[in-house]
């Protein structure tokens, strides 16, 4: 059969789910394609696909569903449909057009799909126009999957010229935070381990395959949380990586599990920089309304910890909390300060539909689940909370813009400049300001990559803001 997998849009990273799943495909003896939904009309045209498989998040469901509906005017084949929306929002199944959903990890669901084409309502995972099918147990050993297709995309995309390569090492994230997807997943697989690693063999062969073929001037790891102790698997990383790969890479760390064997490992094998969440300065906030669970120790201690060890920090702040004050917003101006922080990153607090902090958020009336859409796009806007007066959603994102500048100065214009925040409105050329730094900062900073690519239209500042 013929398989094509098609994508609302990429940002600065291929799809490592649908590389997984080609390389199922190819391992059953299909052949697999790939499609831009916007080239998709000609694709259909030229491959006459027998399987569309759709990957999207809520952002891109309306997308996908229109260039869906338009292309079964015009040709015959059987959709499914994986990804965040599936998952999260299965109740949408029938106004989708799709023959299918996949929800939860599909490779496995994916796999039996194709086997059963004909006959597919009784596949685990799978909600179809007859049934919705119970989930099946977690894959434990991860190398067991045939090695991800990652020319899938890499060679048919501008992502193949790209400076910085994407890596996963794991799966899943043992943590439970209120605002985080993973809360949704922990709920789906309960009882199960959802924190999964690939050997570090097969990591570093993945790596190495990838290089061979294609630029990688630096390695980005997207996992949810790269590691949280010292363990035999980061020892081998470090050595190996170190030995085969030796390019500088970024990966996400939790604050609270950061030591120094740890820092010392991850710097013997050449790690450049590390994503972090602190998300509110305050304790309570931390562990009452977004359930962090993060140990209460000394937090600018542990991030100047990872600076002493010359690893950058890119430092995720949430802003606008449910319950939270002005004060607890600007507070994190002056915790940047003091914890020499290499960029501090804002997001506003965006309740995914799913997530206990949406339920939260639903049950004080705090917004409207009719009207909400709850996409990541809002993280990166003033809120829509009604907790809110019109003036602490301008000042909070006031903060958004200008923080991490702020943290920068000198303490008496930072005092001042921080008093003036309070009041100036958010205007165009402070947001002009705050993109061009950022853009400087990820490039130098963070990633030391310069793409001189075109950026894709859809790319927003948030794509490299999500912390563990």
């Amino acid at each position: 059969m013929k398989v094509l997998f098609a994508l609302h849009d990429l940002g600065f990273a291929d799809h490592i789910a649908i590389a997984h799943l080609s390389a199922i495909a190819k391992q059953a003896g299909h052949q697999t394609y790939f499609s831009m939904l916007d080239k998709l009309q000609p694709c259909l045209d030229s491959v006459n696909p027998d399987i569309v498989a759709y990957s999207t998040n809520v952002l891109g469901y309306p997308r996908v569903v229109e260039a869906n509906t338009l292309a079964r005017c015009h040709h015959r084949f059987i959709s499914i449909m994986g990804g965040a929306q599936a998952t999260f929002s299965p109740e949408t199944f029938p106004e989708s057009g799709m023959d299918a959903y996949c929800v939860g990890e599909g490779d496995y669901a994916f796999r039996d799909f194709m086997d059963n084409i004909d006959d597919f309502n009784s596949v685990p995972n799978l909600i179809t126009r007859l049934k919705r099918n119970p989930i099946r147990p977690l894959i434990h050993d991860l190398d067991e999957l045939p090695p991800a297709d990652r020319d899938l995309v890499l060679a048919n995309s501008f992502l193949g010229k790209a400076a910085k390569k994407t890596f996963y090492a794991t799966r899943g994230c043992p943590f439970n935070c209120s605002y985080c997807c993973n809360s949704y997943y922990h709920k789906l697989y309960s009882g199960q381990p959802t924190m999964r690693r690939f050997s570090v063999s097969r990591l570093i062969t993945e790596i190495i395959n990838v290089r061979s073929k294609y630029r990688m001037d630096f390695v980005k790891f997207g996992d949810d949380c790269f590691t949280i102790r010292a363990d035999d698997w980061l020892k081998e990383f470090a050595s190996e990586y170190a030995r085969w790969i030796a390019k500088p890479f970024n990966c996400y760390l939790r604050v609270d599990t950061i030591d120094d064997k740890m820092l010392g490992l991850l710097r013997k094998a050449g790690c450049y920089s590390v994503n972090l969440s602190v998300d509110s300065t305050n304790p309570d906030i931390r562990e009452r309304v977004l359930q962090r669970r993060m140990r209460a120790d000394n937090v600018v201690e542990r991030l100047r910890k990872v600076r002493e060890y010359g690893i950058h920090t890119f430092v995720n702040y949430m802003l606008a909390v449910p319950t939270s004050t002005v004060q607890d917003d600007l507070d994190t101006i002056k915790q940047g300060r003091e914890a020499h922080i290499s960029w501090q990153n804002y997001t506003t607090a965006v309740p995914m539909k799913g997530t206990p902090l949406f339920d939260y958020c639903v049950q004080h009336e705090l917004l409207n689940p009719l009207t909400y859409v709850g996409d990541m796009s809002g993280c990166d806007q003033p809120t829509i909370l009604s907790c809110f007066s019109p003036k602490e959603k301008r000042i909070r994102f006031n903060v958004f813009l200008l923080g991490d500048w702020i943290a920068k100065l000198p303490r008496p214009i930072g005092w001042l400049a921080t008093k003036l925040i309070k009041v100036l409105p958010p205007n165009r050329l402070v947001r002009w300001f705050n993109a061009r730094r950022y853009r400087y900062v990820m490039e130098h900073d963070i990633f030391v990559v310069k793409d001189n690519l075109r950026v894709p239209r859809f790319w927003k500042r948030s794509s490299d803001a999500k912390a563990a």
